[in-house]
C-alpha cells in the first residue's frame, strides 16, 4: 500500500514539474502531418495530450465496469440456479423419506442437470421410482446417475443390485453383483449382496467359493455366516452322498479354508457324510480329535451313531471323555448308544434311561424301545414308543 501511495506522489510531482515548465515558457510547438501542419502553445499541446490520457483512462475503466456487471450478473445467475437445485434436492429427499415418492421423483428430477451433485439427485430418484415400483423408469434414472459421474459405477451398480433384492428381482441382482464382483471381487457389500442372492437362488455350487472371502473379510454376522455355511456344507455334502462320490467329497473338505474344518457344526455335516458313505473310520477319527481338544454336543451325537470298528476302543474313549461330565445326557446317550452296539444291554439300558430322564429325544425313545422289544420286555416298549412319537411331533 506504501509503494502505490509512493508512486502516486512521484507521479503528481511530475505532472506539477511538467505544468510549471509550460507555463514558465510558453513557446511554440508544430505537428507536421503530410501536407499538414500545426502550431500551438507547448502549454496547449500538454494540456490535450494530458486530457487525451484521461480520457483513455476512463474510456478503459468504463469498459472494465461493465464487463463486471455481466460477469456478476452471470456469477448471480448460477448462484440463484444452484440456490434453486439445492433446495429441490433437499425438499426430494424429505419427500421421498415421508414417503410421497412420486411428488419426490419429480422434485428431484427436474433440477438434477443444474445441480451441483446431479448424482444424488438421480440416486434418490432412483429409489423413489423404485418404491413405484417403476423398475424400468429406476434403470433408467440410475443410467443417469452413472453419466452423470462416469466414477461412481460402483456405487450406483451397489443402489440398483440392492433395489433389484429387495424388489424380488434376484436374476437382475444377480447379473448385476456378477458385474460390480468383476470390477472389485473384494469389496465387502458386493460380497454380502452377492452371497444373499445366492443363498436365496440356492446356488450352491457357486456360494462355497464365495465362503473364504466371507470368512476372510468378515462380511457377515456371526448368526448370518453360519446359516449360510452350514445350508452351504449340507447341500453339498448331500450332492456328493447322493452321487456315492467320497472322493469329490474328501477333496472338497480338503479345499476348504481352515476356519471352516476346524468348526464344530461343519465338522458334524461332514462326518454325517462321511458316515452315510461308509467311511466310518475316517469320521471316528475326525470326532474323536475334535472331541479331545473340545466338547461338542453335536460331534458327540455323530460319534454315537458311527459302525464302529472297534467297539472296546471307542467305549474306552467315551467314557474318559464322561470322567469330568458323567451327569451329561450327551455322555450318557453316547454310551448308550456305544453299549448297544456292543449287545451289552444292561450297561445301555442303564445310560439310556439316565439321559432320556434328563433330556427327551424321539431318536433314543425309538432305540430304547427297540432294545426292549428285543428283552421281551414290549410293554415297557411300547411305552417309550408312545413317549418317542409324542415327542417327534413337538420336535417337528
Amino acid at each position: 500500500m506504501m509503494f502505490y501511495a509512493l508512486l502516486l506522489l512521484l507521479w503528481l510531482m511530475l505532472l506539477a514539474w511538467l505544468v510549471q515548465s509550460a507555463l514558465s515558457n510558453p513557446g511554440l510547438s508544430t505537428i507536421t502531418w503530410g501536407v499538414w501542419q500545426f502550431e500551438m502553445k507547448t502549454a496547449t499541446l500538454v494540456a490535450i495530450v494530458l486530457l487525451a490520457c484521461l480520457s483513455f483512462y476512463f474510456i478503459v475503466r468504463f469498459l472494465h465496469y461493465i464487463y463486471d456487471i455481466r460477469a456478476n450478473a452471470k456469477a448471480l445467475q448460477h448462484h440463484l440456479t444452484q440456490s434453486r437445485a439445492r433446495r429441490s434436492l433437499h425438499q426430494g429427499l424429505v419427500q421421498l423419506t415421508e414417503g410421497h415418492f412420486e411428488k419426490a421423483e419429480k422434485i428431484l428430477t427436474e433440477n438434477a442437470e443444474l445441480s451441483e451433485t446431479p448424482l444424488l439427485n438421480y440416486l434418490a430418484a432412483a429409489r423413489a421410482a423404485h418404491q413405484q415400483m417403476a423398475y424400468e423408469r429406476r434403470d433408467q434414472l440410475l443410467q443417469k446417475a452413472i453419466n452423470a459421474d462416469a466414477k461412481a459405477n460402483l456405487s450406483v451398480g451397489l443402489t440398483q443390485a440392492d433395489m433389484q433384492l429387495t424388489g424380488g428381482q434376484l436374476e437382475q441382482a444377480y447379473a448385476t453383483l456378477h458385474r460390480l464382483y468383476d470390477l472389485s471381487p473384494k469389496h465387502p457389500y458386493v460380497l454380502k449382496l452377492l452371497a444373499r442372492v445366492l443363498y436365496q437362488q440356492a446356488n450352491w455350487e457357486e456360494l462355497i467359493n464365495l465362503l473364504p472371502d466371507l470368512i476372510k473379510l468378515n462380511v457377515l454376522k456371526e448368526a448370518d455366516l453360519s446359516r449360510i455355511q452350514s445350508a452351504v456344507l449340507a447341500a453339498m455334502f448331500k450332492k456328493y452322498v447322493k452321487a456315492k462320490d467320497l472322493t469329490t467329497l474328501q477333496e472338497l473338505w480338503r479345499k476348504l479354508p481352515s476356519a471352516i474344518r476346524e468348526n464344530p457344526e461343519a465338522l458334524v455335516l461332514y462326518t454325517q457324510a462321511l458316515t452315510k458313505l461308509g467311511d466310518d473310520i475316517e469320521a471316528a477319527n475326525l470326532v474323536s480329535q475334535a472331541l479331545n481338544k473340545q466338547w461338542h454336543e453335536g460331534l458327540a451325537e455323530v460319534y454315537g451313531q458311527i459302525r464302529h470298528h472297534s467297539l472296546a476302543n471307542a467305549i474306552q474313549q467315551a467314557e474318559k471323555w464322561a470322567e469330568n461330565q458323567a451327569s451329561n445326557p450327551t455322555v450318557q446317550l453316547l454310551l448308550a448308544r456305544l453299549y448297544n452296539q456292543q449287545k451289552l444291554t444292561g450297561e445301555a439300558r442303564k445310560y439310556y434311561e439316565a439321559s432320556l430322564s434328563q433330556v427327551p429325544n424321539s431318536k433314543a425313545y425309538l432305540e430304547f424301545a427297540e432294545l426292549l422289544e428285543s428283552v421281551r420286555e414290549n410293554e415297557l416298549a411300547q411305552r417309550y414308543y408312545r413317549a418317542g412319537l409324542r415327542q417327534a411331533v413337538k420336535e417337528s
